[in-house]
């Protein structure tokens, strides 16, 4: 069944798209600090900036190198590659201080001028690139888009008038290659609750049904509800994990919730959707809420806690590849509400934050694919300061990680946690704007994307915040 188009959803992809042109052209880099103006001039002082365009096929790969305020340029390349482009700013030693990476596929024939800006920021914190979003959702499903761009649909209205205003139900995007950001002409057939991205295509997700949108063509179609599904509404809300081959899993176990320490309705469900965008359903043997969900090679998709699981019940259970039902894993039972999980080595999984009885969970370590005597070991010095819940968890080089939470209670600030296992240490990363109620994604240039919320003083919070994991 058509939905009418819903209009025009993004700009047009024509920076990413190669034009007629495939004689060399001259293209001059420009590096911006986005809105930390003084981010080449923290101490360490950025002495030296260097960029690096790499077509996609390989077979080429130019430098250029400048001061600060010089002028970047590569001269004449082949303007028919799509390249991507990378920035390092070095202190006066030769330490990497500042880094940027611009989106992929980058043509240079579909430029609109002859300078490309790219943002780049310092190395181990969160800032901000240039522009902002248009509008701010409080607890927003988030996603990368079209390999360009990050966004956010659905969620609660920011405070105030003007905001209360804004559709549920629109999208709000950044884009990548150009620094700024857009809204969508036209509402999507649906205010989500949860999504699943192929491509362009947006699957949206909420209580009362599930909607396949592809936002370049503005063209809409109702998903069919799958077998063994009683409605949309046993998954909705929950967290998206993906999955290795291509599948995605809506784990209505891991919805997130809000206030930060109310887990979701507890729920048995996961709405697996095949590479190909057939839906079917899987069962976990015990429904639960608040529950961490990830992916691990070469063991399945692991859910593991959540605070209706039942005193009887396995803290951990397994979908295995090619299994249409989850297998209990013999661990003990694990009440802990609203961890994140995170893959740390080949077949171990580490669980952070999270609320138990109240006060912060231990960050545990688990081996998903245990048979017997299972159990998960505490990580001493590790813990979080404090109860957060919602976590989504990133792997870090180095034995650590990044958590990302919201503090629980009522209007929870959003924040953020570097752990080190190695060394059982946690620093936090603060956020340039503090916020509750934002949403983190991976984003399509290799960073982290942190976006919308408000501000405690309850102002929309409009800025996007990126770090780099790497």
């Amino acid at each position: 069944m058509k939905i009418p188009p819903m209009g025009r959803v993004l700009p047009a992809l024509g920076l990413l798209l190669p034009g007629c042109a495939s004689e060399p052209r001259p293209l001059t880099i420009e590096v911006v600090p986005g809105h930390e103006a003084a981010a080449f001039q923290e101490d360490p002082p950025v002495a030296r900036i260097e960029v690096t365009a790499t077509s996609a096929e390989g077979d080429v790969a130019v430098s250029a190198a400048a001061a600060p305020g010089g002028e970047l340029d590569f001269g004449e390349i082949p303007a028919e590659r799509a390249y991507t482009f990378e920035v390092r700013g070095f202190d006066a030693g030769g330490a990497t201080v500042v880094r940027g990476r611009s989106a992929s596929g980058i043509y240079l024939a579909g430029l609109s001028g002859e300078v490309l800006p790219l943002f780049a920021q310092r190395t181990g914190g969160w800032a901000r690139p240039p522009g902002e979003l248009e509008a701010s959702r409080v607890g927003a499903p988030g996603a990368a888009l079209a390999e360009r761009y990050v966004m956010l649909t659905g969620g609660d209205a920011a405070d105030g008038a003007a905001a209360a205003d804004v559709d549920p139900a629109r999208l709000d995007a950044y884009d990548l290659a150009e620094w700024s950001g857009s809204a969508s002409s036209g509402a999507l057939p649906r205010a989500a609750r949860s999504l699943v991205v192929r491509g362009s295509l947006l699957l949206t997700l909420d209580g009362e049904g599930a909607t396949w949108t592809d936002v370049l063509s503005a063209q809409s179609a109702e998903a069919p509800l799958p077998a063994g599904l009683g409605s949309f509404a046993e998954v909705a809300g929950g967290r998206t994990v993906e999955a290795a081959d291509g599948r995605s899993f809506v784990v209505g176990a891991a919805r997130a919730a809000a206030p930060a320490d109310a887990p979701g309705e507890p729920s048995d469900a996961v709405l697996v959707v095949g590479a190909n965008r057939a839906l079917s359903v899987a069962r976990l043997r015990h429904a639960r809420a608040g529950a961490a969900a990830v992916w691990v090679d070469g063991v399945g998709l692991v859910v593991a806690g959540g605070s209706a699981a039942g005193a009887d019940a396995a803290g951990l259970e397994v979908l295995a590849d090619g299994a249409t039902a989850f297998d209990p894993r013999p661990f003990p039972p694990d009440a802990v509400e609203g961890a994140g999980a995170v893959v740390t080595a080949p077949g171990e999984i580490v669980l952070v934050g999270g609320v138990q009885g109240g006060a912060a969970a231990p960050t545990r370590r688990l081996a998903p694919g245990c048979a017997g005597a299972c159990a998960a070991a505490e990580v001493a010095g590790a813990a979080l300061p404090a109860a957060i819940a919602g976590v989504v968890a990133f792997a870090l080089p180095g034995g650590r990680l990044l958590a990302v939470g919201a503090e629980a209670g009522e209007g929870g600030l959003t924040r953020s946690f570097v752990v080190d296992l190695a060394a059982a240490q946690v620093e936090e990363l603060p956020l340039r704007e503090p916020r509750r109620g934002a949403t983190v994604v991976p984003a399509p240039n290799g960073t982290l994307a942190l976006l919308g919320g408000v501000h405690a003083e309850g102002t929309p919070a409009l800025t996007v915040e990126t770090f780099f994991p790497e």
